[in-house]
């Protein structure tokens, strides 16, 4: 059954915004859409329904750690091609689903900012949908920076060049969102590069977090299986769907 996007937040009589403070919001698609996620593991992981159960298992980590985040509200932005089917078992409802709209990559990430300002949110902070195991304190500090200076850029490098997380706060009186997004060239090792660039030339302070890491290819995977070893035992493991189903797929190909 396929849940309806929630209806966007009415407006007061005055033309304003009713504040909703901060948000998290996770970029994602769905993990039943026609098109299998994670197309990039297809060598190491081969069957599209095995890609489906991890990348959900992602999902239900990443929005797991979201809920855990006192005094924010999350938001599940989707790509409108997958739908929305499948996310509810993942733990996300049917209020908290907002699409995203058509574009390329940078439309779809100032899309999102923009609607949820519009709704009235003051801080938002957009992470990816592929860190499982990514640690709270990063969304708790980048919304800490938001608040002390609502003109702050904050990112979290990853890895491969990218960023796992881009917050920001609306501007006053009226929201705006600087434009971080042209002449970016997205998925690339650049990617970080660029951005940084944009928010020079937007007169923006970056506050950059520490630098993590996403599961794109089978290196990631590796790494990932690395990490969640090394954890097992802890009583602060992460990650405990995407523990499960690694650990499945290793039972089913033993």
């Amino acid at each position: 059954m396929t849940t309806q996007p929630p209806t966007p937040l009415a407006k007061p009589a005055d033309g304003t915004a009713t504040p909703h403070g901060a948000a998290i919001v996770v970029m994602a698609r769905s993990p039943n859409g026609a098109r299998a996620p994670k197309s990039r593991l297809a060598r190491v992981l081969p069957s599209a329904q095995d890609r489906r159960r991890l990348y959900a298992a992602f999902l239900a980590d990443i929005v797991a750690m979201s809920h855990s985040i006192e005094g924010a509200t999350v938001r599940v932005a989707y790509t409108p091609d997958g739908g929305t089917d499948g996310f509810t078992h993942v733990g996300v409802t049917a209020q908290e689903l907002l699409p995203q709209r058509d574009g390329s990559l940078g439309d779809r990430e100032r899309g999102v900012f923009e609607d949820l300002f519009h709704q009235g949110f003051s801080q938002v902070v957009m992470i990816g949908s592929d860190l499982p195991t990514l640690p709270p304190a990063r969304i708790v500090e980048a919304l800490a920076q938001l608040n002390a200076d609502h003109r702050r850029v904050v990112l979290g490098p990853a890895t491969d060049g990218g960023y796992y997380l881009l917050g920001l706060a609306a501007a006053r009186p009226a929201p705006s969102v600087p434009d971080l997004f042209s002449d970016v060239r997205w998925s690339t090792e650049s990617t970080l590069a660029d951005t940084l660039a944009a928010a020079k030339r937007c007169g923006h302070e970056v506050t950059l977090l520490d630098a993590w890491h996403d599961v794109d290819d089978e290196v990631d995977l590796a790494h990932l299986r690395q990490e969640l070893a090394q954890a097992e035992g802890k009583t602060d493991r992460r990650a405990p769907f995407t523990s499960a189903v690694l650990s499945s797929l290793d039972t089913d190909t033993m």
